[in-house]
């Protein structure tokens, strides 16, 4: 199939995605193939996003949770089973991090990372195939929330990556709690709503380094983010967490209709 064929099928799942309960969608990226697995409810309140198909616990721990919460879509990129995904050009293999395709900034960075030298042509190629994943990521109903699920390896990537850095506005640590297991937000009000739930939560500055990731993306455009990262096992946590994630939600729309009521 040509890429232009595959612009062709992107248009007709839109199209027809408000009816769709499940459904696989393949992109060609050049002579490689990548899917999106998609499920659950197109027109939901919470589009839960995983980007790095090796970052297993946190679709086991999606599956877990269980809070009788239906309103939501669930969108998994897949490829090779690697945190990375590969374009293929002539033959040669260029490896890119999917989630830093999100900004010009960060297509240039990501590929500059990853491989010795690549062509050109390739950063408008992501460019494409990145304007087409967030046409689908975007939530469809107004408030909508994008929910990051990843994970990390121990003390790699955690809280304290946060403390003293440009990139957080805002950390909240407790000591009880694991320092890999932590919510990333984009906004005062998810901060301050697991804070008060005594979760580990650092809130993205304006200033932050824009490394091309979705948080980045969304902060700059107005759409409502939330990252759930856990370590790779915590199986048990990050369901937790994500069930936090829709009691937030549901806490949100009691004070909209309690404002409407008055």
């Amino acid at each position: 199939m040509t890429r232009k064929t595959g612009i062709y099928l992107l248009s007709a799942f839109i199209l027809l995605s408000s009816f769709i309960l499940s459904s696989e969608l393949v992109f060609h990226l050049g002579k490689n193939e990548c899917k999106l697995i998609i499920s659950g409810n197109d027109s939901a309140s919470l589009v839960f996003v995983s980007l790095h198909e090796n970052e297993n616990t946190a679709i086991d721990a999606f599956v877990l949770a269980d809070s009788g919460f239906s309103n939501y879509t669930l969108i998994q990129l897949k490829q090779n089973g690697e945190r990375l995904v590969k374009y293929k050009i002539r033959g040669k293999d260029y490896s890119f991090d999917p989630n830093r395709i999100f900004t010009e900034m960060g297509i240039k960075n990501t590929l500059k990372n990853y491989n010795e030298k690549y062509p050109k042509r390739l950063e408008k190629d992501l460019k494409l195939f990145s304007d087409s994943l967030l046409q689908i990521f975007r939530p469809k109903v107004q408030n909508g929330y994008i929910v990051a699920l990843h994970n990390n390896t121990d003390s790699s990537y955690s809280i304290l990556s946060y403390l003293n850095s440009k990139d957080a506005e805002d950390v909240y640590i407790n000591e009880n709690e694991d320092i890999d297991d932590f919510f990333f937000v984009t906004a005062r009000s998810e901060f301050e709503y697991f804070k008060s739930m005594g979760r580990n939560v650092a809130l993205q500055s304006e200033g932050v380094e824009d490394d091309g990731s979705l948080s980045v993306y969304c902060q700059k455009n107005g759409i409502p983010y939330i990252n759930i990262e856990a370590q790779h096992g915590h199986l048990q946590k990050q369901a937790e967490m994500i069930n936090e994630v829709y009691a937030f939600l549901q806490s949100i729309r009691l004070n909209i209709n309690i404002e409407k009521s008055d």
